[in-house]
């Protein structure tokens, strides 16, 4: 016996014996029936196989793999049909492909191999081990290895297609088990069997049977390992040993221990063979009650939950609650008990939690309570302060009311005031004009008469322009400025080619200050037009040929600042304003010093200067 037939008959008892297992282990369907048939294909062709190796005659040969074609030929069509059916592949042009394409080239392949099997292949034999070359003249050949190759693209289409649409893990790794297998079972075998007996090599017989292996143990793995778990008593078993989250401890009749699940031994540091050496009563603190519950067994059905504690390894104790569960065989005999523990420390922590939480809760109504008489009597607070509030408006809005009939009333007197004041000087002039023609005056009293007429009307002019202003608190005096240098220099008949340059701030001015402040301006200016540019002036070379005044008011800090100056001949010399026989400037400084409590300065460079300073 070669190697080549020892491995053919290894093969040959792999396969047999995977379809043997698959009968009877594997529940009923068309993937498991096509699995069988796969294994008895690579079966009959693996023991035909190691006939051929094991026989003389070339007779005798072509007989044997005239049975063997059964296998060798079908297994394409077989492994095509077990991936269609795994993948749960829905496609119409694979499975028209199958039936009426696949399993007729493997029909023919079989017919035709033994109606005249030189057609496809011819064998001869070479250092006592059996070869063939492939029948290259022959289109047999030629259908035979189209219809191979198309089931291994076929096959390799649907695993990966198969492998795209899976959404479990278990079946992305049945698609890539088998694509791997199928993918090395096209590979070797399309060396051993077309292209190495094409071009007649000799160094390797065929091997498809042996080269099949790998797709073997991978089928076998993905239906036996892989399959989709369902309820038994083994997955039952293994959820309660390895999953269940409780302490379970299984006892024998005669109150030894037997088994514990993998929680106890975690959670107690016990081993198993530890656990089923150490004594009950070394770890169950009550341990008499539960023997007691086995001599009475046979009496009670149902016993009640026992509150008892466990020791650990360490020493450490678990308080738990068990439950007794009796265990019976088929005839109701007694075979022992189940201990199922609750970790009796998660129910204290819970009672803990309840009487927390109830305690919180109890606090909570106390503060609600608390609150609801806060609120309450926040809201009546809030209501008597609402109802002051309405009266306050009320009140407020009548009393507005009033404020606007007596600011009504104040404004319609201080009009009667302005207007008797208004009349007043009316009547004062006039008394002052009366007294211009009186026999007994001269024409130099007549001259001041006439004088102090004309300052009592700049007065009354000043005085009804301030008091015509909307805010009388904030008189805007750069507007009464430039306003009154007009009306001066256009009523008064003095030289007729004077400029005014006027360099003023937007300044506001009370009343008060106001008042005094417009009549020393008005003074200034008239003294200007009247003694700064007298006619013998015009006739001088020596002086400008032109009249300027010049009138500056502006604020620094909280001091105002008014300006007059002009070009003219100046004052004479030796005059000052608190010893000056004039009347206008003995005005001004009254007006200044008593009025305005300023401070007012002149100076004679090319004209006159004068400088008015006052604080706000």
């Amino acid at each position: 016996m070669n190697v080549f037939a020892f491995l053919s008959f290894v093969v040959f008892l792999l396969y047999f014996q995977a379809a043997f297992f698959v009968l009877f282990a594997l529940p009923r369907s068309r993937v498991k029936t096509l699995f069988i048939f796969f294994c008895l294909a690579f079966a009959v062709f693996s023991l035909g196989y190691f006939l051929i190796q094991e026989s003389e005659s070339r007779a005798n040969i072509y007989l044997i793999d005239k049975v063997a074609s059964f296998g060798w030929a079908s297994f394409p069509a077989f492994a095509v049909g077990i991936f269609y059916l795994m993948g749960n592949i829905r496609s119409r042009g694979i499975l028209n492909l199958i039936y009426f394409v696949l399993i007729p080239a493997s029909v023919l392949s079989i017919i035709r191999y033994n109606l005249d099997p030189e057609t496809i292949k011819i064998f001869y034999r070479e250092n006592n081990v059996w070869f063939f070359y492939v029948n290259s003249s022959s289109i047999w050949f030629y259908l035979f290895a189209a219809y191979v190759q198309l089931s291994g693209i076929l096959s390799l289409y649907i695993l990966y297609k198969w492998r795209r649409t899976a959404y479990q893990n278990r079946v992305k790794l049945q698609a890539d088990i088998l694509l791997v297998s199928v993918a090395l079972l096209v590979l070797f075998s399309t060396i051993t069997n077309l292209v190495l007996p094409y071009f007649g090599e000799s160094s390797i017989p065929s091997l498809a049977h042996i080269n099949s292996l790998p797709l073997g143990v991978g089928l076998f793995f993905c239906l036996v390992r892989l399959q989709p778990m369902t309820f038994s008593r083994e997955v039952m078993s293994n959820l309660i040993i390895n999953r269940i989250r409780e302490y379970i401890f299984f006892l024998d009749q005669n109150g030894e221990i037997y088994a514990a699940n993998r929680y106890s031994l975690e959670n107690l540091r016990y081993n198993s063979y530890e656990l089923l050496r150490l004594n009950p009563e070394n770890l169950f603190s009550d341990f008499g009650r539960i023997k007691q519950y086995i001599r009475q067994t046979g009496q009670v059905s149902q016993t009640p939950e026992i509150r008892m504690d466990l020791t650990t390894k360490n020493g450490d104790v678990i308080p738990v609650l068990m439950s007794l569960v009796r265990i019976d065989d088929a005839f109701k005999n007694f075979l022992g008990l189940v201990l199922i523990g609750v970790d009796y420390r998660q129910k204290l922590k819970l009672k803990s939690e309840v009487v927390d939480r109830m305690r919180n809760e109890k606090t909570l109504s106390l503060i609600r309570r608390e609150l609801e008489t806060m609120v309450e009597k926040r809201t009546e607070e809030l209501s008597q302060a609402n109802e002051r509030l309405l009266t306050e408006i009320t009140e407020r809005k009548r009393a507005e009311k009033q404020i606007k009939a007596d600011l009504e009333e104040k404004a319609e007197l201080v009009k009667e005031i302005h207007h008797r004041v208004k009349n007043n000087i009316q009547m004062i002039i006039s008394l002052i004009n009366m007294l211009t023609t009186h026999k007994d005056i001269t024409d130099e009293a007549i001259q001041k008469l006439r004088q102090i007429a004309e300052r009592v009307r700049n007065i009354s002019a000043i005085h009804e322009d301030f008091y015509s202003s909307p805010n009388f608190t904030r008189i805007n005096f750069s507007s009464f400025l430039k306003k009154t240098t007009g009306e001066i220099y256009r009523n008064f008949r003095g030289p007729q080619n004077v400029i005014f340059r006027l360099n003023v701030a937007d300044e506001y001015l009370d009343i008060d200050q106001a008042i005094p402040c417009g009549i020393i301006f008005s003074e200034l200016i008239t003294n200007s037009l009247k003694y700064a540019f007298p006619p013998e002036r015009d006739r001088s070379s020596s002086l400008p040929t032109f009249s300027t005044i010049n009138v500056e008011f502006y604020r620094k800090q909280n001091e105002y600042t008014l300006i007059v100056s002009d070009n003219g001949v100046g004052l004479p010399d030796g005059v000052v304003w608190n010893k000056a026989q004039s009347t206008g400037l003995q005005l001004i400084d009254i007006l200044v010093k008593q009025h305005l409590k300023g401070k007012i300065m002149t100076k004679n460079s090319f004209g006159t200067l004068v400088i008015l300073k006052f604080s706000r």
